[in-house]
């Protein structure tokens, strides 16, 4: 190895991540142990180093431009441990790291690395939990089960993609893509140049408790009207939120449901995966309907994450209600829209459902 080898450790030597930077080298070990970080390379913090008993899978590394690039991004430094400087470790907040999240961590990599021709390390690092939760819908999107009814075959041959630039990316992206596509009559489209709004996955919830029959909805400002000349710039929706990266949709409905409404939820009750506007925008939705005890709650307000500028008021109405404002036009949410339409088709059997357990319930406690 050169006078320039670098030691890598724990997250930082796994091979998945090696690969993704075009390293190879030779195979040791550090001692100590690891501690958090689980969503090091995700936009979370990075394990922290213990010294002590327990060894440490690492490897030595000649470093490479690609290297040198991500350790930027990701606002690493080294610790020394037996006089040598090791690179792969941060404060260790959050969950333990497991290696399941190393392919997630080197597909971002890569689209990190496939970024650094237009974006700073700088830029990259303030949206590397955004960037990791688009490359997660990605693989959502290729593993779940593709529309096939009165459809083409799902084909990727069927889109020839020419070209593919982002031109604009902060909270949210903007890409330019010009491609052509095969046509129901045969042959190909001509080139077309399109502007795509690049959104991570989402999660709904409508939040129902089936004994009192009522529903809790949230309401917030929001750009989209404003952005349209509509007055009325706020908005009733259903508890929402980004899926992180490594998270499942359900478990983010149920995160949501803490952060937006200080709400435990029971029973998810999955609706349809959708894309709300698929015409120019990758966002993807998966809403749900959760069981809820509404007793004793009042509507309030004071909810959401101070850091993400929420300011979230809730709102308690019986199901009628909610079907009537749907029905009326006042909610301009087309989602919750959907969710309430559902739930009103839907509530009989939760409830009868939600009645039963509770029967069950009783009698394993009598």
């Amino acid at each position: 190895m050169t006078d320039r080898s670098m030691i890598l450790a724990g997250p930082l030597a796994t091979p998945a991540l090696l690969e993704a930077l075009g390293l190879r080298g030779e195979a040791m070990t550090l001692p100590g142990s690891l501690s958090g970080g689980a969503d090091a390379g995700l936009g979370g913090d990075w394990p922290a180093y213990l010294p002590g008993a327990g060894r440490i899978a690492a490897v030595r590394v000649a470093p490479v431009p690609e290297l040198d690039s991500y350790i930027e991004v990701m606002q690493l430094s080294p610790v020394e441990i037996d006089g040598m400087a090791a690179w792969g470790f941060g404060a260790g907040e959050g969950a333990e790291w497991t290696a399941a999240s190393a392919g997630l961590m080197a597909r971002v990599a890569r689209s990190l690395l496939a970024r650094l021709d237009h974006r700073t390390p700088a830029q990259l690092h303030a949206r590397l939990r955004r960037i990791a939760e688009i490359v997660a819908g990605t693989l959502r999107a290729r593993d779940e089960v593709q529309p096939a009814a009165l459809l083409p075959e799902p084909d990727r041959g069927r889109v020839e993609v020419i070209s593919r630039h982002e031109r604009y990316g902060r909270y949210f992206a903007v890409e330019e893509i010009a491609l052509r596509h095969r046509l129901y009559s045969g042959g190909w489209s001509p080139v077309l140049e399109r502007e795509v709004f690049v959104s991570a996955d989402a999660a709904l919830l409508l939040p129902y408790d089936p004994v009192l029959d009522s529903v809790l909805l949230i309401s917030q400002f929001r750009m989209g009207p404003l952005a349209r000349g509509q007055a009325q710039a706020w908005m009733l929706e259903p508890v929402a939120g980004r899926v992180d990266a490594g998270e499942s949709p359900a478990d983010a409905a149920r995160r949501e449901a803490v952060e937006e409404a200080g709400l435990q939820v029971g029973k998810l009750y999955p609706l349809p995966g959708h894309y709300p506007t698929p015409g120019a925008n990758s966002e993807f939705f998966y809403p749900f309907v959760a069981t809820v005890d509404l007793s004793g709650r009042a509507s309030g307000q004071g909810f959401g994450l101070e850091e993400e500028g929420e300011d979230i008021a809730t709102h308690i109405i019986p199901r009628a209600e909610l079907i009537r404002l749907a029905l009326e036009g006042q909610l301009q949410c087309g989602p919750l829209v959907t969710m309430a339409l559902w739930l009103d088709r839907q509530a009989g059997l939760i409830r009868a459902e939600h009645a039963g357990a509770d029967r069950g319930a009783d009698l394993a406690g009598s």
